[in-house]
């Protein structure tokens, strides 16, 4: 190649250099080549474009040249279709620019730059049908390097027009699918009742819990076991002909695809029989994760016969659809349409993570190996201990080898090694083993491993078994001849061996659930795995956080010192009294903590607020951070793709050690220092001064975002239990009328329901229309239901309540009086064994913009514009020491009487239209007095409009509703 200084109008040398580099490094086969005349079919114009085409995947169109990216060139290119290429016309194009300094390389300088990944070009993607209608992401170009470019290559070879479209496509298919096996079944006499039974079994579908069914809770189970039945079908069959096309080793031992079954078959059809003895084949080396569950349902319908046959070949022709997509290297299809299939998730805990968020977070958690060679990146041990559909552990594993192609690595039989050796993945349901196994296998079809790491565990405490660090294998796993009684502690008594500390990554969305009497567990903790642990030093476990905080114990100790912690957890765990433990010992044990938020949920179809989590592990270094930071990142900006996601990972990865606030292309991000245990305040909030503001609150300060001047409280910060004790929950207090389990000392009954006023009154429930004022009246009037109770909770009534479950959106108090006792109830929880002085002043600062603040910042926001706490954490709810002796606490409670029983009196508007609401802003004044702020200080008065704008523009607060939003544009507007 010539060496020589790259001329100003010679761009196609750099660009025949990126492609030779290309070629070389993407370990794919990938032809990086410049088309011409006649590349595009029903023309014979000349385009000046590169296409990167790999064997059986769409080909990617790409504009490169020195300066911005060619945004428009790269338009130009949607909707043709290339000749050679699949039936399919372009839909996304890069547009890449080099940096001018670029012009003056010659071809050993510019590979220099790719070899060391410096970032040195600007890339967007170009979506569209046509040249005329396209979309441009991100608006502003993003720096990027050799191995990002490498990775958006492999994206755009999946359309995502084409996923959605078969995604959607394939999801009806199964349904429709299982409902005609099911309707099959049952019609079949003497074998209805026996075959459903085996079928639930196997899919680990449960009779009678949570159906959603129109023709009932049998039959929708039922449906869903067939429909599930089909979809293992679906992916055997695609293995099988994979397989039976790639290895030479399978196809030596009689394996054939499903072409090759239907001759060999007496009517031509795709009969069991015959598929049977293929998927023995397959199942004999060591693809048992995928095979059992499909060999075990088909064995369960073999009596049917011609409907099977119906219902086999249909699958076969969706595996061929599937396969034509050339997606899977990236997509795992079954895995995406599954959760339309089940709709029992919250009993299984089988939520599935959305495939950009597990982009996101195996992008940010492989980031922490940069620097690793090429060996020491083939090395790295991966773990999933509660897999699913094995999104995330493939996510994880390719970001993994990608980097170990770009570090030079190309050690031919990588896929068997890492499947043997390196990949772990574990679940608790047959058909996630079935899917995890899969979705790994698709990494490299052309290599077969002859034993894996993938497993179903049979256990009762399933993975969590690992919690225990005496513990390395776990023999009670599917298929390893039968069920066996004990797992192996210590030595190498178990079939499946996982070291304590020796995963240098743990990436999994863990099951969120918490036993309950009407919940099956699919995972049972024993007291023994807890103890275990805690011996040893680990403790994030708490029964109230569900099994998500043991899963962090279970990674903790299988991580060895500088390996990487990537969870994705419900957002709880920043915020509750009941996460407290796993906050304290994920700062002890770990440094670089990133905490990742976002409006979406992480998990498909759940609507639960959720965090990710990154950590590296520091215990057993010398280098250990005593007291580390955590990097909080607010998405305000929905991802929509695996491009997106993977970006977002590296814009996350690349963020400043040195700054303590910021933005980037999908939103905002803060660093925070929180006590040990306590919540993380920033975790949630979109505004990164908004952040700095409540944190300053929670210490006793007013800050101003604008003049950048600090106001300090003359009253300390203290907590609401230092004031207040909590009264007893609603379930001491007693039950609603309509309660299916009477529980408590009283029944309860609206109170417009009584003729007559009642003798026992609470404020039970929240009800928005009417609770407009501080001062509230009763809702409910109570009957005695259990004597003993009634007279342990009559000591127990109060004039003060706090509401435990926020919802902004529409209720305009945090904290109410009565005029008269009244217990308290399901919505309001009485505060108790207080001073009525000191209250006034507690519930008129938590009624106003200070106050609320604070409680956004300190409680959970697990469902959109809402603050919930749970009982025991309201005590921690930091509150000025109005309690006090010193003279400012003395004034404040003064203040407070002066004005308590006009501005209790007032009628407040929800919170997101505090910026408008006088009435509260009457509060607020008062409340800025009782803190010693003065409010004659136009600065000050400037500063609460500010943070009742700020606060109302969290989406946390108006919950992305556009009327809220719209009217605060409005008044933003008006006063600009």
């Amino acid at each position: 190649m010539n060496d020589s200084i790259t001329l100003r109008k010679d761009e196609h040398s750099l660009n025949d250099w990126l492609g030779e580099w290309l070629a070389e490094k993407s370990g794919n086969g990938w032809d990086v080549t410049a088309e011409g005349l006649g590349a595009v079919k029903g023309s014979s114009a000349r385009l000046d474009m590169r296409v990167v085409r790999e064997a059986d995947r769409m080909p990617v169109v790409a504009e490169f040249e020195v300066g911005p990216p060619a945004i428009g060139d790269a338009a130009s290119r949607l909707g043709i279709e290339l000749k050679g290429g699949p039936r399919r016309p372009i839909t996304e194009a890069l547009a890449v620019g080099y940096g001018e300094d670029c012009r003056r390389d010659n071809r050993r300088k510019f590979r220099e730059r790719l070899d060391r990944n410096e970032r040195f070009m600007a890339i967007q993607v170009v979506s569209g049908s046509t040249p005329d209608d396209y979309r441009v992401w991100p608006d502003k170009a993003l720096d990027a390097n050799a191995e990002d470019l490498m990775a958006y290559i492999e994206y755009l070879q999946v359309p995502q027009s084409a996923i959605e479209e078969l995604s959607a496509k394939l999801a009806d298919e199964i349904n429709e699918l299982g409902t005609y096996l099911l309707d099959n079944i049952r019609m079949s006499a003497g074998i209805s009742t026996a075959t459903l039974q085996l079928l639930r079994e196997l899919t680990g579908v449960q009779h009678g819990v949570n159906g959603r069914g129109g023709q009932g809770n049998g039959w929708d189970h039922d449906r869903q076991a067939a429909a599930t039945a089909s979809a293992v079908w679906l992916v055997v069959i695609d293995l099988q002909n994979d397989l039976a096309r790639h290895s030479v080793e399978l196809r030596h031992a009689g394996l054939r695809d499903t072409r090759q079954v239907r001759s060999c078959s007496w009517n031509g059809r795709l009969t069991a029989d015959e598929l049977q003895r293929d998927w023995q084949i397959i199942k004999d080396v060591n693809y048992l994760p995928v095979v059992d569950v499909g060999i075990s349902t088909l064995n369960a319908c073999l009596s049917l016969d011609g409907v099977l046959c119906d219902v086999l070949e249909r699958l076969d022709e969706l595996c061929r659809a599937t396969n034509a997509s050339r997606a899977k290297h990236v997509y795992n299809f079954v895995g995406e349409f599954w959760q339309s299939v089940v709709h029992d998730r919250e009993e299984r805990a089988a939520h599935y993570t959305k495939p950009h968020i597990a982009e996101l977070l195996a992008t940010l958690a492989s980031h922490r190996f940069n620097g690793l060679s090429s060996n020491q990146l083939g090395e790295l041990k991966l773990m999933d201990a509660a897999s699913g559909t094995g999104t995330l552990i493939a996510a994880g594993e390719r970001a993994i080898r990608r980097k170990y192609r770009f570090a030079g690595g190309n050690y031919l039989h990588l896929h068997r090694e890492r499947m043997e050796n390196h990949v772990f993945a574990m679940d608790v349901n047959g058909v996630s083993g079935t899917l995890t196994a899969k979705r790994l296998t698709d990494l490299q079809l052309d290599q077969d491993y002859r034993s894996s790491n993938i497993a179903v565990i049979t256990h009762p405490s399933g993975s969590l078994l690992l919690m225990d660090p005496n513990v390395s294998g776990v023999s009670e796993v599917l298929g390893y001849e039968g069920v066996t009684r004990k797992s192996g502690p210590g030595g190498d008594t178990g079939v499946f061996h996982i070291g304590a500390g020796s995963i240098d990554l743990a990436l999994m969305n863990p099951p969120y659930s918490r036993p309950r009497k009407d919940r099956p567990q699919l995972t049972k903790l024993g007291a023994r795995l807890t103890n275990a642990a805690k011996k040893s030093g680990y403790n994030m476990r708490n029964g109230q956080a569900g099994l998500a905080s043991a899963f962090g114990d279970l990674s903790n100790v299988r991580l060895k010192p500088g390996g990487v912690f990537a969870h994705v957890l419900p957002l709880t765990a920043a915020k509750s009294v009941s996460w407290s433990n796993w906050r304290q010992q994920l700062r002890r044990d770990f440094k670089d903590i990133v905490v990742v938020t976002s409006a979406e949920s992480m998990s498909a179809d759940t609507d639960l607020g959720e965090i990710l989590v990154v950590a590296t592990k520091q215990r057993g270094t010398r280098d250990r951070v005593s007291d580390p930071e955590i990097l909080c990142v607010n998405l305000d900006r929905e991802i929509g793709n695996l491009t997106q996601g993977y970006s977002a990972g590296c814009e996350i990865a690349r963020i400043s050690a040195n700054s303590r606030y910021g933005s980037f292309s999908l939103g905002r991000w803060n660093k925070i220092k929180p006590k040990s245990g306590a919540p993380w305040v920033g975790v949630g909030t979109r505004n990164a001064e908004l952040v700095v503001i409540s944190d300053g609150l929670i210490n006793g300060e007013a800050w101003d975002p604008v003049s950048l001047r600090t106001f300090q409280f003359q009253l300390a910060m203290a907590s609401l239990e230092d004031i207040a004790d909590t009264g007893p929950t609603h379930h001491t207090i007693g039950h609603p009328v309509e309660a299916r389990q009477p529980i408590g000392a009283y029944e309860w009954t609206p109170i417009e329901d009584f003729a007559d006023e009642p003798t026992h009154q609470a404020l039970w429930s929240a009800e928005y229309q009417v609770q407009t004022a501080i001062r509230s009246k009763a809702t409910h009037g109570g009957r005695v239901h259990d004597r003993r109770e009634a007279l342990k909770v009559n000591a127990k009534v109060s004039r003060w309540f706090i509401k435990r479950d926020q919802s902004w959106g529409s209720q305009s108090t945090t904290m109410s009086y009565s005029p008269m006792l009244l217990h308290g109830g399901r919505a309001w929880t009485a505060l108790i064994n207080t001073e009525d002085s000191s209250m006034r002043a507690v519930v008129l600062f938590h009624n106003s913009i200070f106050g609320a603040m604070i409680r956004n910042a300190f409680g959970s926001t697990q469902q959109r514009a809402r603050a919930n706490f749970g009982v025991r954490a309201l005590g921690g709810l930091p509150t000025p020491s109005f309690h006090g002796d010193s003279q400012e606490a003395a004034r404040a409670r003064e203040i407070a009487a002066n004005h308590f029983d006009d501005l209790t009196t007032l009628e407040l508007r929800p919170f997101p239209v505090c910026y408008a609401d006088l009435n509260r802003h009457k509060i607020d004044d008062v409340v800025a007095e009782m803190l010693g702020l003065d409010v004659g200080n136009p600065e000050i008065q400037t500063m609460m409009d500010r943070y009742r704008v700020l606060f109302a523009a969290e989406p946390n607060v108006n919950g992305g509703r556009r009327s809220f939003i719209t009217a605060l544009r409005r008044y933003r507007n008006q006063a600009a």
